[in-house]
């Protein structure tokens, strides 16, 4: 992430952050199925434009407003999914790749979500660093900056998080 002040409106720290969501977009799609559907510049600009939309008086900084992006364009990816679900030839099935874990490679955005959602309502925290990790890319020593954590708890919620999406993806 460039360094941006954060003072700055938050329009203005869209703008400013507006970088980072097209590379966030692009390391989203990137050998998805969901590039066939949708380009990441189409999926930054979508979310700028609901962001945009949205109440945007809360965020406070840089950390945060990606944060608010990497949510929205996952609501984004989700809307396409079914819009792509509901047309009458089959659709293209959109896939995202899971992070730290080639083995299970690809991962299905509506499944994903679903399962995030369940993970949100057990611990907010835990799914907080899998949006942080799987949307944004963050490393864990940049996830541990953005949440104010020690490193250790974030790689040990990180761990737990992950295994326990894993198990849910594979029970599906």
């Amino acid at each position: 992430m460039n360094q941006i002040p954060e003072t700055l409106p938050p329009e203005h720290l869209l703008n400013a952050c507006y970088g980072d969501m097209r590379r966030m977009a692009r390391r989203i799609l990137v050998g998805d199925g969901a590039g066939a559907v949708i380009q990441p510049t189409e999926l930054a600009n979508e979310a700028a434009i609901r962001l945009l939309r949205s109440n945007l008086s809360g965020v406070t900084g840089a950390g945060h407003m990606l944060a608010y992006a990497a949510r929205t364009m996952r609501q984004v990816l989700i809307d396409e999914a079914r819009k792509q679900g509901a047309k009458k030839r089959q659709a293209v099935e959109m896939m995202t790749v899971f992070p730290d874990d080639p083995a299970h490679g690809l991962v299905n955005i509506e499944e994903l979500d679903r399962v995030l959602a369940e993970l949100a309502s057990y611990s907010a925290d835990h799914a907080r660093i899998v949006e942080l990790r799987f949307m944004l890319g963050l490393s864990v020593e940049e996830t541990a900056a953005a949440t104010g954590l020690s490193h250790r708890t974030v790689l040990r919620r990180w761990n737990a998080a992950r295994l326990w999406l894993l198990e849910r993806l594979e029970a599906a």
